[in-house]
Formats: structure tokens, sequence, C-alpha cells
């Protein structure tokens, strides 16, 4: 932090042409000399703190600018504003406080100012008021601004200020996710850039390309752009378009599992923006350096950067960074499993970002958060509410993410047991996948249907979903899936009464679980394929099943000795039952007959006694 960010106010009193000493004679009416009287004092008597903040030490200065707009002396006022300031960039004091993150004083200063002078200071205003609002997530506001000032910037024909403006409405469009407007407007800006020529802002359109190229998922062109713009930024000594090149760079490499070089170009970046003092770029490269942490799984210094960008956001006041701070706490709470304190940031990020009201995405982002934790804590019904909320918010925004609520309910109403509208919603996401050609994906929905239908008990569908599994994973390639596949297929086939079908999809799958090492599943499969053979009388094969299922796995050989002396035993068992019980049925018979003999051996007896 600078010392001294501002010069005299003795030299600005010079250069205002107001003589402190004079104030009677250049200012007739006693209101004038009251408000110049201000002006002054403010400007020289005025003594911030040491350890102030940057607001506080240029609070003289845009206190005289206020006084000065009491009396209407809007020229005066003017050059206040455009003071160049005692920092390393150098900027003027209406961009300073933008860099410093005060957007709610940008926007107070610009509006007081705005239309009270004639030419080009408009437009710059207008410019400023958009980026401030832009900064503070009020993009259709901002949208208006730009326009505005790049309709007074073409008719005045100053191309310099038509390529700025350009490029801070692209990233307006970038933020609502507006991409083929984003694309012209950075085209354009560095079309105009070249053209002027002017270095500065073809290495902020180069690196704004850059930036949007990684968004569209083209990581080559992103890079290519990217060092494009750094270079430029290194040869002309700009620090800020430097620091947010390598910044971005890192982004791309940490999407590429290069955490290293992606380390490396964060932290780069995040001493170049702490030492100009450019707090958008500091909060972001807290949030960056965080996030390679995050991937790392080093989840306490990932923490540690969050809530810096957390206490940074709410320093200055800025809304928006304190959401995107909350919501990158939350999701990291989730990772660790901490689902209560994830849900604790979710909500706070929710609230912010709906106080916004024009940051979707953020809303969007926080009750995806809280679909999820809460589906981590078989919360179903709680998580089907947040999924329901984001659902008709991510159709607005245009990505991928409503495949991922769509499976989110999905998956709520699957644990609800409510089978048919689970299925409603999983034909949603394949209509989806089928669209943006992503099979795998298609696969994974596949597979959950599938499961449905055998919940169910309506085999035929199921079936028909593994079916389609197969396909799709022998045209992508995709072995293990396959494998699942026709291992489900099989058991679906066998549920159906398809035995020899089911036997044939079983030793489909064999070669597929060895030659991925799934030892645990070809046992499983071996063991099947053992007892249907023997249903089926196929002794060669169930022979050889045998042999390969007792060599498969150590414990299989003592199971099976085990098994086969369990066998004996019944065996003998069985025999030994086997005579007790024919011993016991033939000692009876033996004792009724002997008794029916006897009691004839009686009559005959009795018959010959009485004819004697």
């Amino acid at each position: 932090m600078q010392n001294n960010p501002i010069p005299s106010g003795e030299l600005i009193l010079e250069k205002l042409g107001i003589n402190p000493h004079n104030l009677r004679t250049q200012f007739p009416t006693r209101e004038q000399r009251l408000q110049y009287r201000a002006v002054v004092q403010w400007l020289t008597d005025y003594k911030p703190k040491s350890d102030a903040s940057n607001l506080e030490k240029v609070r003289g200065y845009l206190e005289a600018f206020y006084h000065l707009c009491v009396v209407e002396d809007w020229e005066r006022a003017s050059e206040i504003l455009f003071t160049s300031l005692d920092t390393q960039t150098h900027q003027n004091l209406h961009n300073q406080l933008g860099n410093w993150g005060y957007y709610l004083q940008q926007i107070e200063v610009y509006s007081r100012i705005l239309h009270k002078l004639t030419g080009i200071n408009n437009s710059t205003f207008l410019n400023g008021l958009g980026n401030a609002n832009q900064a503070l997530g009020k993009y259709e506001i901002a949208i208006e601004y730009h326009h505005q000032a790049l309709i007074i910037a073409q008719e005045t024909q100053d191309r310099r200020l038509e390529g700025i403006v350009l490029g801070n409405l692209g990233n307006t469009y970038l933020s609502q996710r507006k991409f083929s407007k984003t694309m012209k407007c950075y085209q354009d800006s560095l079309a105009i850039a070249r053209q002027i020529p002017d270095r500065r802002m073809e290495g902020t359109a180069l690196t704004n390309l850059g930036g949007f190229y990684h968004i569209q998922g083209n990581s080559t062109q992103a890079i290519q752009y990217l060092k494009q713009g750094l270079l430029i930024a290194q040869e002309i000594s700009d620090r800020q378009i430097e620091g947010a090149a390598l910044g971005s760079l890192g982004v791309v490499y940490r999407c590429h599992k290069d955490y290293v070089k992606a380390m490396l170009y964060q932290q780069k970046s995040l001493n170049l923006m702490q030492e100009i003092q450019y707090s958008k770029g500091v909060e972001k490269s807290f949030r960056d350096v965080g996030a390679v942490y995050r991937r790392l799984k080093d989840y306490t210094k990932a923490v540690e950067c969050h809530e810096l960008h957390l206490s940074l956001a709410k320093e200055i006041q800025d809304p928006l960074g304190q959401r995107r701070a909350l919501a990158d706490l939350g999701w990291i709470y989730y990772l660790q499993e901490d689902y209560d304190r994830a849900i604790n940031f979710y909500q706070e990020s929710l609230s912010i970002a709906r106080q916004i009201k024009s940051d979707i995405e953020g809303e969007f982002l926080a009750l995806f958060g809280l679909g999820i934790t809460y589906t981590a804590l078989k919360d179903y019904v709680k998580a089907l509410e947040c999924f329901q909320q984001a659902l008709p918010i991510v159709k607005q925004i245009g990505n991928q993410g409503e495949i991922a609520v769509l499976l989110g309910i999905a998956e709520g109403y699957k644990e609800l047991k409510n089978y048919s509208k689970a299925i409603e919603y999983y034909q949603l996401i394949l209509i989806l996948l089928s669209e943006v050609n992503n099979s795998e994906a298609e696969i994974l929905a596949l597979v959950s249907v599938g499961g449905i239908y055998s919940q169910q008990e309506d085999y035929i569908k199921a079936k028909s979903c593994y079916e389609q599994i197969i396909l799709l994973a022998q045209t992508t390639g995709t072995r293990d899936m396959e494998m699942v596949a026709l291992a489900r297929l099989g058991s679906t086939n066998l549920k159906l009464g398809y035995k020899p079908q089911a036997i044939e999809l079983y030793e489909q799958t064999l070669p597929i679980a060895k030659e991925l090492g799934e030892y645990k599943r070809e046992i499983l499969i071996l063991i099947k394929l053992v007892f249907l053979y023997l249903e089926q009388q196929r002794y060669s094969q169930l022979f050889k099943s045998l042999i390969r299922l007792t060599f498969k796995h150590w414990l299989v050989i003592p199971i099976f000795i085990g098994l086969l002396f369990a066998l004996a035993l019944i065996g003998i068992f069985s025999v030994i039952i086997s005579v007790i019980i024919w011993g016991l049925a033939a000692l009876f018979v033996s004792v009724i007959v002997t008794f029916i003999l006897w009691q004839v051996f009686k009559t005959l007896k009795n018959s010959q006694d009485q004819g004697a």
C-alpha cells in the first residue's frame, strides 16, 4: 500500500487555479466561498492516519470533488477525478477507485458528474459506470452504460475509447454466458487495437480472447492468445495485464491437471496483483490458488485462500466476490463431508446471489451445491426442492449444468422409490445427452434406468437398456461399461428364464473381466456358470469352469476343497441315515409279518383243537 498515493493538496489547488488566500476575489458569493473554503481545507488540512485504508487516504480529494459539485464547478470536479495517483499503475483517481475495489464509491462519483460536461468525458464516465456495475454483478445495467459509452465514442470517432469499451462490453457478455456477442466484442477490440495501434489494448484483447477460448474448451487457442498477451504486457511493462494473463494461464493448466505449472502461474499472478493493489485481481488470484489446493486435496490451504478471498470481498463491499468465496468454501466442506458447514456456506451464497438479483449463475451454483449436499445427507426431499429451483435457472444460463440438475432430480425420485418420475427425468437426460453426443454419460444414465426397471421386475425394458449400453460401449471402446452391461444382461436373461442366452452373455463377460483385472467379478461369473452348466448338464464346461475357478484365487482352493469335503460328509451322512431308515423299516416289516403269522398259527391251532 502506497504511503502517499496522491499528489499534495497544494499542487492540486494550483492545477485547479484556486488561490486559497484570495477566495473572496475569485468567488463573489458567500455560498461559493463556503464551498471553495471546504475544498481548500479537505485538500490541505485532511491528514489520514498511517494505517488508513486506501479509501480514507483519498477521502480529502473525494470530499473536495463533492463540494465542487455543489457549486456546479464541473470542470474543476472533473480535474480532481482525472488526477494521476502515485501508484504503480499511475491510474487516474476515478479508475483507481475501481482497481481498489471501491465500486459503490465509483458509481456515486460518476453519477454526480455524468452528463454535466460535453464531449469525451461522458463516454469515459459511462464506461466507468459499466465496469463498476459489471463488477457488482449488475449486468443489464452495465450493458446499458457500455452501449451509451460506445455510441459517444463512435460519434466522436475516438477509436481508442471505442476499443476499450468494446472489451469491457465483452467482459459483461461473458459474465452472462452470451458467447457469440462476447467473441464479436473481443475481436472488434483487437482489430481496433492493431489498427490504431495501441499495444496495451492489444494485450488486453488477446488476454480476454485467451480466457474466452478456455471457457469454450479450446485450450490450444487459449494458451496461444494468453502467451501473446503476456509477451505484450511484459514488453510495455503493464503489470495488470501481465497478472491477468498469468492467472488465466494458471487456470488452463489447472484444468489440464498440470498442478505444478498452474500453481506457478497463479502465485506469480497473485504477487503482481497484490503489488499493484488491484483488488479484483487479488480476489481472483486467491480463488484460483485455492482451486489448485483443492485439486491437490490440500483442503486446509484451500480454505485459507478462500477465506482470504471472502475477507477482501467484505472489506471492499464486493457482494459478487463474497458470493463466490462462500460457494467455494461450501464446495470444499462438501468434499470433506462436513455437510452442515457446507450447507451454511451455500445458503449464505444463495442469499447474496438473490440480493444481487441479476446473478443467476450464482443462484444456480448455490442451489446445486445445496442439492448435492442434501443428497449426501440422504435428505432427498430437500435435495429435490433445491434441484427443482435450480432447473429453470440453469435453462436460462444455457450450459450442460442442466444435465447435472436433471440427474440430481432423477436420483432423488429413485431413492424415494418414485420410479415413474425417476424414469421420466432419466429420459430427458438421455435426450439431452444424445444432442451433445456424450456417449459416456448416456451409458451411465442407461445403467440407472436399467436398474430401476430391474427393481420393478420389468425385465424386458431392463434388457433393452442393457443392450443399448453394450452397443454404445462397443462403439466408444468403454470396456468397463461393456462388462457391466453384459453381466447385467446375463442376469436379466436368467430372470426371464433364457438360460442358454444368460450362459452366452456370462461367457462374453469373462474375457473382459480378465482383461480389466476385475478378479472378483470374474469369480462371481464363474460361480454362476458352474451352477448353470450343472443344471444344463454341460459337464465338460462345468469341469473346465471348476478348474478355472479353483486356480483363480488362492481362497477359492480351500473353499472348493471344503465344499467337496462338506459334500462328502453329507453323502456319508446320507448313507448312514439311509441304512438306519431301511434297517428300521425292515425290522418293522419283520415284526408285522411275524405278528400276522403268529395270529394265523394260533387260529389254525384252535381249529385243530376243536376238531379233535
